[in-house]
């Protein structure tokens, strides 16, 4: 059965759902490429010089970095095996994209810390109260103002040379536009950004808990790895800040809380079935009917899927039946199981 999984992810590379080279293989790849670098660039300028860990491996490693001056491109030695690690437990749903937005995340992250990594300073934040100041100045400052200076620690060796005044909540308000745009963007065009995404499914998978709140759990799990950074406990609650920021941006942007009902008239029934049966773990109805041209019978599936799910069955749907027929309704509010619970 995992055989059988692998082998059709790798069939995506054979039959992607965006015809290689036309105008919306370039816009979905654009958006996945875009939305990694701004991923990248937000972590540097945001994220690394406070030390925060606003979930994901990026966070974890942030910890790392800031505790042991790990650099952030050894990030890859976590992303990867996470991303194969999906392939073999959930197949179909990490697609050739997913892979793609892995590696780009790494490419740009591994240039970006070069270019922001300053070796006789640090890592210089987007946002700080101040002016920064060296070693001589903030060892003359008393206990109490320096315990208001948060240090820049430099990758690869931790040598703290020069420390700045963090302004905490003006940076997670930044960071979290910066990620939350970012991976908005690798969202819409129908990837994931791997890592701890893949734990968030599979977790999902076994245990049932809604995907929403299992997100919050995993990405918050990681927020509170941040305390181990001196002991502070105002970066957990800011890199949680970041975590909320950047889901609203993210529900704004892909529209994740508008469901999609759909109405998919197929001649490959079999086929449409198992996406959305096995591929989604979503269910629906099957109506038959008769072309009003025609007169011969049809096959309708009725269904409603988020956001996310509905990319998925639109970047699939060619490709299981080139002269399917969907009708695509948006609704704001969808009450039952998978969805929101029946009010008492």
């Amino acid at each position: 059965m995992k055989n059988e999984k692998v082998k059709a992810w790798f069939n995506q590379f054979l039959a992607e759902a965006e015809k290689p080279f036309s105008k919306q293989w370039y816009i979905a790849y654009g958006k996945v490429i875009f939305g990694c670098l701004l991923f990248a660039i937000t972590d540097f300028l945001t994220v690394v010089p406070y030390g925060m860990a606003p979930g994901g491996v990026y966070g974890l490693m942030s910890v790392f970095n800031n505790l042991w001056g790990w650099p952030m491109d050894k990030v890859i030695y976590m992303d990867l095996p996470l991303f194969f690690l999906g392939l073999i437990v959930l197949g179909g749903n990490l697609g050739v994209k997913t892979l793609v937005s892995v590696i780009f995340t790494w490419l740009f992250t591994y240039v970006t810390e070069n270019i922001f990594y300053v070796p006789q300073f640090g890592y210089i934040p987007l946002i700080h109260s101040g002016e920064f100041i060296n070693v001589d100045t903030f060892n003359a400052l008393s206990s109490q103002i320096q315990e208001l200076y948060l240090p820049v620690r430099g990758a690869g060796n931790g040598v703290i040379f020069e420390y700045f005044k963090p302004d905490y909540l003006l940076n997670s308000i930044v960071g979290g536009l910066g990620y939350g745009i970012g991976i908005a963007l690798i969202f819409s065009a129908g990837a994931t950004s791997g890592g701890m995404d893949v734990i968030t499914m599979i977790l999902h998978r076994s245990t049932h808990i809604p995907l929403g709140t299992m997100v919050m759990i995993v990405d918050s799990a990681v927020a509170l790895t941040s305390f181990a950074i001196g002991g502070d406990i105002r970066l957990p609650i800011f890199s949680i800040i970041l975590i909320f920021v950047e889901s609203k941006v993210i529900d704004m942007v892909v529209d994740n809380k508008v469901n999609k009902t759909l109405l998919i008239i197929t001649d490959n029934m079999e086929g449409m079935k198992s996406l959305i049966l096995k591929d989604l773990e979503r269910s629906g109805t099957v109506f038959k009917g008769r072309g009003l041209y025609l007169n011969s019978e049809k096959n309708m599936i009725y269904t409603t899927v988020n956001k996310k799910e509905y990319n998925k069955i639109k970047y699939s749907a060619k490709q299981l039946d080139p002269k399917c027929f969907i009708t695509v309704i948006s609704n704001t509010e969808t009450l039952g199981e998978g969805f929101t619970e029946l009010p008492d």
